[in-house]
């Protein structure tokens, strides 16, 4: 009876571990304002994300408008080419507030909430017992870099990663949306590439996070060491291990090395992997000139569809 309580207890533990370890932990520490500046900021990101399959959108018209006027150039001619030089500048205008909202807006709530988590992640740490310090922190400049480093993070994370994030979503979501307004054919034969563009900025992202985090295990190792021999440097004098702690704090570093090194390699090949767009252009341009022939597509068309199956998968 009693064993089963304890498993239950345990399960819970773990589930609320996972609840407290979610993605929404990240804006416990926002109120009202800060809210409404991520809705703004949220919009911002969106509009941001669909400027660029806007683009594409307009520039098709363009290209089709020019080609479609072999003969007889005349006033039509100009009116279409004016009219598609003020839809790019009310993008522009678009743009640029979104892109505004965007900045502003969430640098403003990560600046505001990372102050606020500083305040109570200090008073948190004022709380423990004098035990606390003397087992979990070794100096008072450990709870300093601490506090710093952990809510540049949150920081980081709020100011920049949430709405690159969003903005890839929305480009992708935007690009696609474009590609099947424009030529459904196209796109549904193009849609299936997405995986080659995907696939390897995924593996980059695990294998990064995973050697990031060993990389980090690293430093420390060797922040210990050289911690060690500064603390103590009379001792460290006094019997001449000066040569002794910088071969120890050298050997630490060296798994970092080797780390980065495969941390380089793995970037190159996330890099390089972007070369599959050019064989995903030249299938599109392929089929696409199959479109134009055989089922009047348009060229403007073609290209826009394939514009955005690239962008949308990068």
């Amino acid at each position: 009876m009693g064993s089963g309580e304890d498993i239950q207890k345990s399960n819970s533990m773990v589930r609320k571990k996972k609840k407290n370890g979610s993605i929404r932990s990240i804006f416990t520490h926002a109120d009202s304002q800060d809210w409404f500046l991520m809705a703004l900021g949220f919009i911002g990101t969106i509009g941001d994300g669909f400027s660029i399959p806007l683009v594409l959108l307009i520039t098709s018209k363009m290209m089709n408008d020019s080609g479609g006027f072999s003969i007889n150039i005349g006033s039509d001619f100009i009116n279409k080419m004016n009219q598609n030089a003020v839809d790019l500048l009310y993008l522009a205008l678009g743009s640029f507030i979104a892109c505004f909202l965007e900045g502003y807006c969430w640098t403003r709530t990560g600046e505001r909430q990372a102050a606020r988590m500083r305040v109570r992640y200090l008073k948190a740490v004022l709380r423990q017992e004098v035990a606390y310090f003397d087992l979990h922190v070794t100096s008072t400049s450990e709870v300093i870099t601490s506090v710093s480093n952990d809510t540049l993070v949150i920081q980081d994370c709020l100011a920049e990663k949430a709405p690159n994030f969003l903005t890839n979503i929305a480009m992708f979501g935007g690009s696609y949306i474009i590609a099947f307004a424009l030529l459904w054919r196209l796109a549904i034969v193009g849609f299936p590439f997405i995986i080659l563009l995907i696939i390897p900025g995924l593996i980059y992202g695990r294998t990064l996070m995973g050697l990031t985090r060993k990389i980090r295990e690293e430093y420390n190792k060797a922040g210990t060491i050289a911690e060690q021999a500064i603390s103590s440097i009379r001792t460290v004098y006094s019997f001449v291990g000066e040569n002794k702690s910088i071969v120890a704090f050298s050997d630490s570093l060296k798994g970092s090395v080797k780390l980065g090194l495969k941390q380089g390699l793995a970037k190159g090949l996330a890099i390089g992997s972007n070369g599959v767009v050019f064989a995903i252009w030249s299938f599109m341009s392929w089929y696409g000139s199959r479109m134009v022939m055989y089922h009047g597509s348009k060229g403007g068309t073609v290209f826009a569809v394939g514009s955005s199956i690239a962008v949308g998968g990068l």
